[in-house]
């Protein structure tokens, strides 16, 4: 115990200069380039932060629920800079390193007792560490999560999930149905009873990109039915008339349609790599 007081006592009272120190290597470091642009005496509270918080996380009996609380906090302000995960995670990872070179450089511990006491001092840093790790990389997670739920906020409204994975799959099904049957009664009106082909096929873009937000690579199908129909409907209806332009419009169906079913294909699996386990 006397070797941790020792070791804490260090850092207590000596933590400007500890913090100095790390700030001055962090923004030198290249496996820390975020940190390059940022001025000293802004990282150096930083590490102050922490060396002042280290008494109570190293003696209490639950360094687990004392840490997180802090390590939550330090992961928000790197998210807040942009700073990535594994820079934040190895600027703290130079902290503890810190920590232990300045206690060799002002030799605290000297006898082969207060050095046994300093492997013990390590094991318990060691586990605050391993701690801090966890718990930065967990609200790491939960703000990424967070700012993808935020930027695809129109398009979830879209694709009808809030919040991520959360599901509303009959609504989708009675709503395509119904865009479907009425783009299959535009196209009949348009074509059987006006005898035209003005460019009414707009309004079935609006089934296609929803059944490929909503189902991705089989949403297609409905791009393959609408461009069938369409094509069908010309040649029973509109005979007389040029079959080249709805050609290309059912191509473009299928073409709108496999695009925006990769795109959300792309979302889901982004998603997924951040979904909560239940």
């Amino acid at each position: 115990m006397t070797g941790s007081l020792k070791l804490v006592n260090l850092i207590e009272t000596h933590a400007e200069p500890i913090a100095r120190q790390w700030a001055r290597n962090v923004r030198k470091n290249p496996r820390t380039p975020s940190y390059h642009g940022i001025p000293e005496d802004k990282l150096v509270p930083v590490g102050m932060k922490f060396y002042d918080n280290f008494k109570q996380m190293f003696f209490t009996d639950k360094p687990a629920d004392t840490s997180q609380h802090y390590f939550a906090r330090y992961a928000e302000e790197h998210h807040q800079r942009n700073i990535p995960l594994n820079e934040a995670l190895y600027a703290l990872i130079m902290m503890r390193r810190h920590i232990w070179l300045y206690a060799e450089f002002q030799a605290i511990f000297i006898s082969a007792v207060e050095q046994k006491q300093a492997v013990d001092s390590l094991v318990r840093t060691i586990l605050m560490f391993d701690y801090a790790i966890f718990f930065i990389s967990q609200r790491y997670q939960e703000l990424i999560r967070q700012s993808i739920e935020e930027k695809l906020g129109v398009v979830n409204v879209l694709r009808m999930e809030r919040p991520l994975g959360a599901k509303q799959g009959p609504y989708k099904t009675a709503i395509m149905i119904a865009l479907v049957f009425s783009a299959f009664g535009l196209t009949y009106y348009y074509h059987a009873m006006l005898a035209q082909n003005i460019i009414f096929t707009h309004l079935l873009y609006i089934p296609i990109v929803l059944a490929g937000i909503w189902w991705k690579k089989k949403g297609i199908l409905v791009a393959a039915c609408l461009g069938g129909y369409l094509l069908l409907s010309h040649l029973l209806f509109l005979k007389g008339m040029p079959f080249t332009d709805d050609i290309i419009r059912a191509a473009m169906f299928l073409v709108i349609g496999t695009v925006v079913a990769f795109l959300s294909e792309g979302i889901t699996r982004a998603e997924e790599l951040y979904k909560p386990a239940n």
